[in-house]
Parts: C-alpha cells; structure tokens; sequence
C-alpha cells in the first residue's frame, strides 16, 4: 500500500511538472539588429557609433523593439496597458508609446511617452478626445520605470490617487524583431524634370515583427497557431536575419528626387479569457502635404487562435441592423461625414462592453479627424448576435 501510495505521488508530480508552464512574463530585449552602412564622414549618411546613425544633418539612435503586457486594479477596475517601443512615422527615431483598456470603457486610450533629460523619467499624460464637442478630458499620468528590465513598473495616477502596474504573469510575452531599410539618394547638383533642385530624397522602410510566446496554458493557442505579429507575411521567411540597412545612392530615375516613406506594426491592444485584439496599423507617405495611414484590427478567439469573422458573429445583412448602423453613424458625426456614404466599416474590434468599428482618414471625415470610432454596446446588438456567438460572454 506504501508503495502504492509513493507511486501515484511521484506519477501526479510527474503529470503536473509536464504541464505546468514556464513563466516567461519578463523577455529582455534582442540586442539591436545588426546595421549594414558605408563609414564616411563626408557623405549624407554615417555611422557615429555601433547603434547611432548620422543622416541628412540629424541623427537616428537604434533601439531595440519590443513590447511588455501590464494589468492591474486601479479604483477597483482592471486595468490593462500594451506598451511597445518601435520606430515613428515621419522619419523619427523610435517610440515608446501604449494602448490602455480601463473595465467599463467603450474604447481604448492611447499614451506616448516622454523622457525627461535631467530626471531620465519617462512620463505620458492620457487623454481622451470628442469629435463632436472637440474638447479633451484629462485620464491618467504614466510614469515609466525601468524600462525593458526585470524590474520595470509604471505607476498610474488615476483620480488623484497613485496605483503601480507590473508586467501581467499571465498574459503572452513577445520576441521583437525589427526591420529600418533607409536610402538616401544625393542629389546634388541634380535637378528634376521641372528643374527643382533638392540636395537630398530620403526613402525609407520599417517592418516590426513580434514571436508570441505563451505564460498560460490559457493561451497556449495563441502561440501554436497564430505565432506572430506582422504585417507582411513575407516577414515570416526572414525577420531572424533582418539587418538595418542605410545606403546613399545617386538617383537613378525621375521617382528618386521624391521622398517616400512606409512602416508597418502590429501590437496587442486587448486581451482576457475569450479574445485577443491585435492593431495593424500602416503609414505611407509617397509626397504631398502628409502622408495616410490606417489601422486594422485582428480579433481572434482564445480558445482556438483562430481569427475571428465579423459575418460569424453579427447578423450584418439584416436590414434592421444595416438601418440602426446607418442611424448611430449619421447621430454621431452628423454635418461632419464626408458624404452621404454610410457604408459599414470592415475594421472592427471586440470588447468587454460591445463592438467598435475604426474608419480611416477620408473615409468617413477629413484627415484632421484622424481614424473616427463608432461604438455599438451589446444591449443594442443583441437581436443580431448569432446564436453560440462568442459575444454571448460578455452579455446574460
């Protein structure tokens, strides 16, 4: 009976060791990507030193990318913060930046952080904006500690009060690749077509890639099948050679006298135990006044990793569900749409409290209005709200 007993013992503890997970909550950044340039002091481009690149009479500093999940309670509700560090659009240099969820909230808030050069604090003031009164109301302070080691924190002041939120034990953890193929082409003593002459164009390309690596086995689907976050599945065949590449060149047709720009990165932006929101968002600038760019959403169930389809979920060719989007699209930006077009949005995301559709710039008001939400709580979807609809598990 002893050796009965030792035996069922030693075959539960070996059961349990099997399937218990390894906590991986904290992953240390990859060193910076390696950097193919040309070293010389007289051309447009340079290298300072092994991480900092001169170009065009500025300088761009190579950090490494990646991305670290917080949770915790402030004021009695969860909160849960994605924070990233990536290259910027307009040619910037790389930025720390998150997306916070509050419990309760209809949409996410967004943080772009900032060091202070004397403190080396970095601290991010949140806010929320509405169209259609044009104000913005003040939510939170962050402030960064720490960042990219073990004992990173961000501390939140929330109404008054301060709450500190560490990287969440339960929640995937990220391998961050990252990609910068910069071109200079030296123009000068060249002109184009029109006789314009600039003394330099500057192209160039961004790609952030990120391995998902589960911390639970609640999301150990996320892992085996989704895998990655990316934008370019041709990422998937490269991203563990990628190199930074800065070259200056002499135009070689009429496109090189223009400036160009594309970057492309995928984040998380929600997660809990039935879905996994990711952003996609891509910037493009090919010359004008600005430059376009959009986000789109990847909503994929927990359980299965698999993405997950508005058309499964809603009833959207319902014509009293088409008529009710047409009426909370036509209430909410009234004189401000850009057209009488009051086509649904294909860019959605899910939440605790119901579904946000995201428009891009032109395609419902003008560029200055950014990326336009409309928000549906559940209450208002539930008669098309497919039966055995993963939406069931946020409503009774």
């Amino acid at each position: 009976m002893k050796r009965y007993f030792f035996l069922v013992v030693f075959l539960c503890t070996l059961f349990s060791c099997k399937h218990k997970k390894k906590q991986e909550t904290f992953i240390a950044p990859k060193p910076v990507q390696a950097v193919e340039i040309a070293v010389n002091a007289d051309s447009l481009m340079y290298m300072i030193d092994s991480n900092t690149i001169y170009i065009q009479g500025d300088t761009l500093h190579i950090e490494s990318p990646f991305i670290y999940s917080f949770a915790g309670i402030i004021d009695n509700k969860k909160i849960q913060l994605h924070l990233s560090n990536a290259a910027g659009t307009e040619y910037n240099g790389y930025n720390k930046s998150a997306v916070i969820y509050i419990d309760g909230a209809t949409d996410f808030s967004y943080a772009w952080f900032e060091e202070n050069p004397k403190t080396k604090e970095w601290t991010a003031d949140v806010t929320d904006y509405d169209f259609n009164t044009d104000k913005q109301t003040h939510i939170c302070i962050l402030k960064l500690f720490n960042p990219a080691q073990e004992n990173m924190y961000i501390e939140c002041i929330y109404k008054n009060k301060s709450y500190k939120i560490y990287p969440s034990k339960e929640f995937p953890s990220y391998k961050c690749y990252d990609q910068i193929d910069n071109i200079i082409f030296d123009c000068r003593n060249m002109q184009d077509s029109s006789g314009y002459n600039n003394d330099f164009t500057a192209n160039r390309d961004y790609s952030f890639l990120a391995e998902i690596i589960s911390n639970d086995q609640h999301y150990e689907k996320l892992q085996s099948e989704l895998k990655y976050l990316f934008s370019d599945s041709a990422s998937i065949e490269s991203y563990k050679t990628w190199k930074h590449h800065f070259h200056v060149e002499k135009p070689v047709d009429e496109e090189s006298f223009y400036n160009y720009e594309t970057l492309s990165e995928t984040t998380p932006v929600y997660i809990d135990s039935f879905v996994y929101v990711v952003s996609d968002f891509s910037y493009s600038y090919m010359g004008g006044a600005h430059g376009m760019f959009t986000t789109f959403y990847g909503n994929y169930d927990v359980s299965t990793g698999k993405l997950i389809e508005l058309k499964d979920i809603l009833d959207i060719e319902n014509n009293d569900f088409i008529q009710l989007y047409e009426n909370v699209l036509k209430d909410t930006y009234k004189d401000g749409m850009l057209s009488d077009d009051t086509k649904m949005s294909d860019k959605f995301f899910i939440l605790p409290t119901g579904i946000m559709f995201s428009y891009a710039p032109y395609e419902l008001l003008g560029f200055a209005a950014g990326e336009p939400h409309l928000f549906f709580d559940y209450e208002e979807l539930r008669p098309y709200i497919y039966k055995n609809s993963i939406l069931h598990k946020y409503y009774k």
